[in-house]
């Protein structure tokens, strides 16, 4: 059973930013395409768990960038779930240039019932004979971002129809390109972050407005989304 998965490719003009370099929305879009063509190798995709009302749903996740990746690059990503917990179950990622580690991050999952919203166990989800590959990619726990109301505004944001996926939520990764979205370039380049997580709290939905703050404390920058009616989506870290 295939416990580890790697592609090579070159970093694409769809995959690059205005520098010409692997943007952080589009890293964490190459991890989560990752993650579910390993899980449908395994058996553990959309194709065997729509029949059985599962989904997978994201709760966590960070990733850390060595140097910045440039575009035509041909670099590797590597895949794999770590053993797991009673609910939830950590991926790591990695990407490599021969012997260089470029970037490395990692996602925290549950599996959910989709007609009752009930998390399942993972002892129910990996067969008894999947063999673990506990290598730590990131070996950092992530961090416990507390909740604030006393930030900056940043921004608004309007869920739109390209950011609902077949989950018929905000996809995790739009999350990031509206985090992104709230920088100019010269803001963005002066910067130079190098380390993103991102808690997912909350689902929100087509039409929902997010109000972005922001707080900035220690070196790092935190970024709140929330509804309206005071409603916490989503916590972030930049730094």
């Amino acid at each position: 059973m295939q416990n580890k998965l790697t592609k090579t490719d070159f970093v694409l003009p769809s995959r690059s930013n205005y520098n010409a370099e692997l943007s952080l929305p589009d890293s964490i879009d190459i991890f989560m395409d990752m993650a579910m063509e390993h899980a449908e190798l395994l058996g553990l995709g959309i194709t065997a768990f729509s029949p059985q009302n599962l989904f997978w749903v994201a709760t966590k996740t960070k990733v850390h960038f060595n140097r910045r990746i440039k575009m035509a690059e041909k670099i590797s990503f590597h895949t794999w779930p770590q053993t797991p917990g009673k609910a939830k179950a950590n991926r790591q990622y990695l990407v490599t240039k021969d012997d260089e580690i470029l970037a490395y991050g990692k996602t925290e999952w549950v599996v959910i019932n989709t007609e009752s919203k009930a998390i399942q166990k993972m002892e129910k989800i990996y067969s008894p004979d999947f063999v673990f590959d506990d290598t730590p990619g990131d070996e950092e726990d992530f961090e416990r971002i507390r909740d604030f109301k006393d930030g900056t505004p940043m921004g608004e944001y309007t869920v739109r129809c390209i950011d609902i996926d077949y989950g018929l939520h905000m996809n995790n990764v739009a999350y990031v390109r509206t985090i992104v979205g709230l920088f100019t370039m010269e803001e963005w380049d002066r910067r130079h972050f190098s380390d993103f997580q991102i808690d997912y709290r909350v689902s929100c939905y087509e039409g929902d407005k997010l109000l972005l703050t922001g707080k900035e404390e220690n070196g790092a920058l935190y970024i709140r989304g929330a509804l309206e009616d005071g409603s916490t989506i989503f916590l972030a870290k930049l730094s």
